[in-house]
């Protein structure tokens, strides 16, 4: 095998041993019906408790359960690993990892989210059957069980799987979509308005939250805003795990809406809830078969034992190798010498203090040059330093190389796995060993040997303009340590004699610990540098080393504008690169950071298919809105790329936090790798932090949400690469359609006369996908559902009146009228651009005249909810809370005094037949309490 490779390329690995392979996040595959690798990482902000480990293998083992049942019996958890952060105290039984795993771990267990609180939820879920990225579970939770008020754990915790691994959206009732008026707690048809649930065999009641009374219309015609179905804890249904998990019997996933499915079973497709609007009106399972862990699997025994295997292991500080390509060709483009530069950077100002280092080289030959070394003082960095190679030639042997690594990684009778291997190299193999001969890889270049190795890749172009350099290492480090340097900015720039450099930066309240600013070029020795604060003071003192200029803020610098200046005597022009980092004011606080994932990291040039980049804008765990977030492809002047978080097109929640855009083929100028930069910043003090209002007495999971000022501030990070191929420079032909619409509702329905007046809102997309500005709408209309949603072309053509299409992003709306005939109708408004791309047809939304008397106000009668009380899913106020940080959340009833018979008849139950149950101990750890639980 040859590893194609262009340019210089740094390549970050985790490696468990010579034959093992750990992702960026942890790989989990599915053997004989049963997953393996599934991690649940504990963060260094829990206080130890060993009990704390036992709670969350009964939840495992509970999960597994329930899994296998709702699976088919096609699949649970074979094995589990949970990790301890390194502040636990070590047993003879645990097993130690080099470095944080947290950050990549499939479970993190972490203190309450500032904005849902202890509410569990999936973390960067973003299209229908794509994963999420985590799942978040607290403490309370974990020993409260079903007393928490979510439901059973087994059921929490497999609801959450739904989102995390297959991409499943919640099928109750949601309210995120900000700006839109929306009953999409219910919906109009034949007559009345039917409650969001799947499937339509689970029974209960429509009330107001909170004065308990039957729900009634507003003058709009449609439910008042705090109306909730509260389904029955007895009902028969029993389906969906990812509807309402409260009812007693609920253990199974809906499937698809045809008449041949068993009716328990049958999906709700006309409910407007997100896993209609996101996964065209696709069931559970239609989604759930599609996905490669059921492709080819067939169900096993219904009697085998699906208790986990589990393995405890503990964090301990980062052991690092830095692999260096010395070969002939390192030569070309003083590609040697810049490597040099980043490498010692990396080394003297990026690497935290206790990480293990050694450093080896490779050309034909793989070679230790500095064993591990942990890092305490700065003559421990100079020594690493003063160890990278000066010298070039031979031929290029990356397996050598990563064989040299190895070595020496395993000197430590810690062993290997969690160590991590930083690669740089610019060239194919062209010698053995291959990386093949000993890692059985057939990627055909490095990106791939990444992917596989389960770290990320990091393409450097050497055009002077590219920050590649500066950027990866940082990029590299962040989940190294809990105290690594955030960087703040970089930027390149040219300067001579006649042309200086002049750039401000920001510097937020939350930072200032050990900042620098730094400036690298080959001609570091012609270069004064200046770094004026806003107290204005100067700053001038530098150290230049290995062609970098640094300068170090002294103490904690203070937070505002800072100047830097950059002047030059050479009388040509001198490429250089700004770059500016700094650590947390105050060590464990939270600040501003960027979390960047790609949909895919290939990309067809040309195609209809689209890569999504996706940037978390986060402070601690609070979502960050109205910040700036561009995407910029690095190596040639490319255009950039805005983010949004507007909740269309490739954003799938608005005000979430999560900023996204599509990459498009008339981004690129060439074919190859890419890197894409990323710049997050608030500039203009608009940037504002979700927050928790004052927690309710009455509903204790419900705050209200409120917002803060977060500052100014700015933040860089890197992306992984993005592959692109078949390239042209024919010119593009516009195949890019509008992008579909997820956002029609219903925003009144109200009887004129003789005939019913609706009117309709939607979120305008763009004319491609979610960029610029349609041409025009499509609206149908059909009293069956079936037919508009196979074929809505042949459905009515709505033309009075229809709006001409505003900006993506803004608000329509239109009005229709149609005859009162008692008929439902069905409608959906798709949009087409200037060459006729048409999007997809939009979600469906039903309407007929009301005639249930039961939505009148003459029917009302209010109701005595004494020892009842609203579960978390189905409350607006609470979803408010859960759903616009854009996580994946789950629908529980609270479990009142009167329905603790039913509980504990079910325990005994599932005691006697061997189903899924909490144990004795646990239920009387904790006693029910006469108190209000939400979800």
């Amino acid at each position: 095998m040859r590893i194609i490779i262009q340019g210089i390329l740094i390549l970050t690995s985790v490696l468990l041993s010579p034959d093992t392979t750990v992702a960026t996040q942890l790989p989990l595959t599915v053997s004989q019906n049963g997953y393996s690798g599934l991690t649940v990482a504990i963060s260094n902000n829990i206080v130890e408790n060993v009990a704390l480990i036992q709670k969350l293998k009964d939840w495992l083992t509970a999960a597994s359960r329930v899994l296998y049942k709702a699976s088919k019996y096609q699949l649970y958890y074979k094995d589990v690993t949970i990790v301890l952060p390194k502040t636990w105290s070590m047993q003879s039984s645990y097993k130690k990892i080099s470095g944080l795993k947290f950050s990549r771990a499939h479970v993190r267990i972490d203190e309450e989210n500032p904005v849902v609180g202890k509410v569990p939820y999936v973390f960067g879920q973003t299209e229908c059957g794509k994963p999420g990225q985590y799942m978040h579970l607290t403490t309370y939770i974990l020993f409260a069980g079903e007393f928490a008020g979510f439901g059973e754990i087994g059921d929490v915790f497999v609801h959450e799987w739904g989102h995390l691994r297959w991409g499943l959206f919640d099928e109750y009732a949601s309210f995120e979509e900000a700006g839109l008026e929306s009953p999409s707690a219910f919906y109009l048809e034949d007559g009345t308005w039917k409650p969001t649930r799947c499937t339509e065999e689970v029974s209960g009641r429509n009330i107001n939250m909170f004065t308990g009374a039957p729900c009634t219309v507003t003058e709009d015609g449609i439910p008042e805003k705090d109306c909730v179905f509260i389904a029955d804890k007895d009902s028969s249904a029993t389906a969906s795990l990812m509807g309402q998990q409260n009812v007693l019997k609920m253990e199974e996933f809906c499937d698809t809406d045809e008449s041949s499915t068993d009716s328990k079973l049958r999906h709700n497709s006309q409910a407007p809830n997100n896993q209609n609007i996101k996964c065209n009106s696709r069931s559970a399972w239609e989604v759930m078969r599609e996905h490669d862990d059921f492709k080819g699997n067939t169900p096993g025994s219904a009697s085998i034992d699906t208790t986990p295997d589990f393995t405890i292991e503990v964090e301990t500080d980062q052991r690092i190798c830095l692999l260096l390509d010395i070969s002939g060709s390192m030569k070309k483009n003083e590609r040697s010498s810049k490597m040099y530069t980043a490498a010692s950077n990396f080394l003297l100002n990026m690497v935290a203090d206790g990480t293990s280092v050694g450093v080896a080289t490779f050309n034909n030959k793989g070679r230790i040059v500095h064993q591990m070394l942990t890092i305490s003082s700065q003559s421990d960095r100079q020594q690493l330093v003063a160890s990278l190679p000066t010298t070039t030639g031979g031929t290029t042997s990356i397996g050598a190389g990563l064989l040299a690594c190895i070595t020496a990684l395993n000197s430590s009778s810690d062993g290997l796995e969690g160590s991590m291997i930083y690669l740089v190299t610019d060239g194919e193999e062209s010698s053995a060993p291959y990386i093949a001969d000993h890692w059985g890889m057939s990627q055909t270049h490095i990106g791939g040997i990444s992917r596989a190795s389960g770290g990320q890749s990091f393409y450097y172009s050497e055009d002077e303009d590219s920050t590649v350099l500066t950027d990866v290492f940082a990029a590299a480090v962040i989940d190294t340590s809990s105290d690594t340097f955030i960087q703040i900015e970089s930027k390149s720039f040219s300067l001579s004699s006649t042309q200086s450099f002049e750039h401000y930066i920001t510097i937020d309240a939350t930072v200032g610990r050990d900042t620098i600013v730094q400036i690298s070029s080959s001609e570091s020795n012609d270069i004064d540098i200046s770094v004026t604060g806003p107290d204005q003071t100067i700053y001038t003192e530098t150290n230049s080393t290995f062609g970098i200029t640094t300068i170090k803020i002294p103490n904690i610098a203070q937070s505002g504008s800072y100047t830097v200046s950059v002047t030059t005597t050479s009388s040509i022009m001198i490429p250089a690169v700004l770059n500016v980092q700094s650590k947390v004011r105050v060590p464990g606080e939270t600040t501003a950071i960027l979390n960047v994932w790609l949909s895919d990291d290939t990309h067809v040039y040309g195609s209809e298919d689209t890569t999504v980049v996706y940037v978390a804008v986060l402070k601690g765990m609070a979502p960050v809105l109205k910040c700036d977030v561009v995407a910029s492809l690095e190596g040639y002047n490319a255009s950039t790329i805005q983010l949004h978080d507007n909740g269309i097109g490739s954003d799938s929640r608005e005000n979430d936090g999560i900023y996204s855009a599509y990459v498009f083929s008339n981004n690129f100028k060439r074919s190859g790798r890419h890197t894409l930069k990323i710049s997050g910043q608030n500039t203009n003090n608009r940037a504002e932090i979700l927050k928790s209002k004052q927690k309710s007495n009455t509903f204790p999971y419900y705050s209200g949400l409120t917002t803060e000022l977060v500052g100014n501030f700015q933040r860089v990070i890197l992306s992984s690469e993005i592959t692109v191929t078949n390239y042209s420079t024919t010119p593009l032909t516009d195949n890019i359609k509008p992008a579909k619409i997820t956002t029609l509702k219903l925003k009144s329905v109200q009887l004129m006369g003789d005939t019913l007046q609706i009117i309709l809102l939607w979120k305008a997309i763009g004319d491609d996908l979610d960029v610029g500005t349609a041409s025009e709408y499509d609206l149908r209309i059909s009293d069956s559902f079936s037919k508009i949603k196979q074929q809505p072309e042949q459905c009515a053509k709505l033309t009075n009146n229809i709006p001409i299409p505003k900006l993506a992003g803004s608000t329509e709306q239109h009005v229709v009228t149609i005859d009162d005939d008692s008929l439902t109708r069905y409608i959906v408004v798709r949009a087409i651009d200037d060459v006729e791309n048409k999007g997809d047809y939009s979600n469906i939304v039903s309407v007929s005249k009301l005639t249930d008397p039961a939505w009148t106000t003459e029917a009302i009668n209010t109701v005595n909810l004494t020892g009842t009380f609203v579960s978390g899913g189905l409350a607006i106020a609470v979803l408010l809370v859960m759903l616009i940080l854009g996580l994946c959340l789950k629908v529980r009833l609270s479990k009142t005094n009167d329905q603790k018979k039913l509980i504990n008849e079910k325990r005994n139950q599932k005691q006697k037949s061997g189903k899924r149950g909490s144990s004795k101990q646990h239920h009387n750890r904790y006693k029910y309490e006469n108190r209000n639980n939400i979800v």
